[in-house]
């Protein structure tokens, strides 16, 4: 029977209400695997290479204070652009992020990102239209430019969701995946369909949160299955030799999947 392909490019953008079942959702699951940390896991590297396990749960409550907080966020970014002139403006962000909380104990990090996230996905809500249609740099480079609404109701949840599989791998949890893992997952492969310059692919991500997608225009040349949580690292750039199955087509198809980049 021939497989059906649907089109990555048609699905729709995560809507503000949405967003705010999906932050419910991944903020629940996040709260989960920081409960579950023991003394020993604190300082456990991560896959975010200059980051350990602290580290990492601090950027998640900068994270929501920024999210809060207008002024937080614009006092983090003259500061991060005054220390870090060498690098890219997102990585210089997150540096003042995590100078913020550099002394805070890890169990306070968790009931801090614990009371915060709530607040922060209340505030994202809240922010105007004429805010939200405003376009800004993605700090990806060669990405194109995203609205501030695409970053409020889609990217600071596939962040986080991005964070909790480094921590489950960090910490040698399981990683649970529930009904909303699937539409994090298609939200990041419409990007990845929106942004395809490659001949077209049918991508067929195996495991609870995956699906079968057509990744560019046309009918599809080849053919690529990979596990759908080890495919997202992939294009996070966490892990660029995850395997990928050619299942039928030309081997440059393998290639093309393995360069994409997707903001998270």
């Amino acid at each position: 029977m021939t497989q059906t392909y649907g089109e990555a490019a048609r699905l729709p953008q995560t809507s503000r209400d949405q967003s705010a079942v999906v932050a419910g959702a991944e903020g629940r699951a996040a709260m989960d695997v920081l409960e579950k940390l023991g003394d020993d896991d604190w300082h456990r590297p991560t896959d975010c290479v200059e980051w350990d396990v602290r580290t990492l749960v601090s950027h998640l409550v900068a994270q929501c204070e920024d999210n809060i907080s207008l002024a937080t966020m614009l006092r983090r970014e003259i500061t991060g652009r005054r220390r870090h002139p060498g690098m890219g403006p997102v990585d210089a962000h997150m540096a003042a992020q995590v100078a913020d909380h550099v002394t805070a104990p890890g169990p306070e990090l968790a009931e801090r990102f614990a009371q915060l996230w709530p607040r922060a996905v209340r505030a994202r809500l809240r922010r105007p239209g004429l805010m939200r249609r405003a376009r800004i740099d993605s700090g990806m480079p060669g990405a194109p430019r995203m609205s501030v609404g695409h970053l409020l109701d889609t990217i600071y949840d596939r962040d986080l969701w991005m964070h909790r599989v480094d921590l489950a791998r960090a910490t040698g949890q399981s990683l649970v995946v529930g009904e909303h893992d699937r539409l994090i997952v298609e939200q990041v492969i419409r990007d990845l369909a929106l942004t395809w310059s490659g001949a077209p692919i049918g991508l067929e991500l195996t495991g609870p949160a995956g699906g079968t997608w057509l990744i560019g225009s046309g009918e599809p040349a080849s053919v690529v299955r990979a596990d759908a949580v080890a495919y997202l690292r992939a294009l996070a750039g966490r892990d660029p030799d995850v395997p990928l199955e050619l299942v039928s087509g030309a081997d440059t198809a393998l290639a093309a999947a393995r360069r994409a980049r997707v903001v998270f």
